[in-house]
């Protein structure tokens, strides 16, 4: 009986690759999508008052003198600066207590229990607490991402230390490796594509809780200029400040975009289904060896 020649298991793969971001960001549905919103707001700014929907011309405007002045810069990156340090040490922090707890059982028993209950208090209530707690502005807004940001990083470790194969970590065992080889060739490639994960969600989280830290107290950051902004009455002010950061974060998930793509170039994507083999038709002789 003729049996087809078997697929080669890397048949069909081609390494993981991904479009760089200005190639997407040059979709024409993308820049579609940005023409129809362009000419909604002017239509709105036009028939509504200024106060509620600002003219695209001064939000140009505004935003233009903040990127260009010393002043607007510094709010900027004073903001930026506090969510990267803030997001850095929850990581730290949070990925140090996920592996701990996923390979301890008795970490896992009393410390899971706490992240799991610091994640389920309001986001809010963190700010009210360190306002109480703390005068300073940069330790009531490092410590409110730290809480709020930290068991991300510690459950997304976790569930990723747990998901890797008995199997294939007694195999690596069988060879007798040290401790640092073992979670170096094993663990953290394991674990490195929740990392990423968990990265891109904390993110978007870590902005919004600077902005409403700052909110209150802080002298320096968007989230006091946005509050000045509120006080004024200046619509325009608020919208361009609110464009900035979020065009700064699709930089900062572009940029952690391309970090994984490239740190976990090694899978692979299938491109096209396997040959599946075929029953011999019936116009097919069959020959046996006898």
């Amino acid at each position: 009986m003729a049996i087809p020649e078997a697929t080669k298991p890397d048949e069909g793969l081609a390494p993981a690759t991904r479009k760089p971001v200005w190639q997407r960001l040059a979709d024409p549905k993308i820049a579609i999508l940005l023409v129809l919103f362009l000419v909604v707001w002017q239509i709105a700014a036009t028939l509504v008052s200024g106060y509620n929907v600002p003219p695209i011309l001064d939000v140009a405007e505004h935003l233009w003198a903040t990127v260009t002045s010393a002043e607007g810069l510094e709010n900027l990156f004073t903001t930026l600066a506090r969510v990267g340090f803030g997001l850095v040490c929850s990581f730290i922090v949070g990925v140090a207590i996920g592996l701990l707890t996923g390979a301890n059982a008795l970490a896992a028993g009393y410390l899971l229990p706490i992240v799991r209950f610091v994640q389920g208090i309001p986001s809010l209530s963190w700010v009210i607490i360190a306002v109480i707690w703390f005068s300073n502005v940069e330790l009531r807004v490092w410590f409110v991402m730290l809480l709020v940001t930290l068991p991300g990083f510690a459950l997304q470790t976790y569930d990723s230390y747990r998901a890797i194969p008995a199997e294939l970590r007694d195999m690596a065992r069988s060879f007798r490796p040290t401790r640092w080889a073992l979670f170096r060739e094993v663990t953290l490639p394991s674990i490195t594509p929740g990392l990423f994960t968990a990265w891109k969600v904390n993110l978007g989280l870590g902005i919004r809780m600077v902005l409403i830290a700052e909110l209150v107290g802080a002298t320096v950051g968007v989230g006091s200029q946005l509050l000045t902004a509120q006080q004024l009455f200046d619509m325009a002010a608020v919208v361009s400040w609110t464009l900035l950061l979020a065009v700064c974060m699709l930089i900062l998930q572009a940029a952690i975009d391309a970090v994984e793509s490239y740190v976990l170039r090694y899978r692979a994507i299938p491109q096209a289904p396997a040959a599946k083999l075929s029953a011999p038709s019936a116009e097919e002789p069959v020959t046996t060896k006898g």
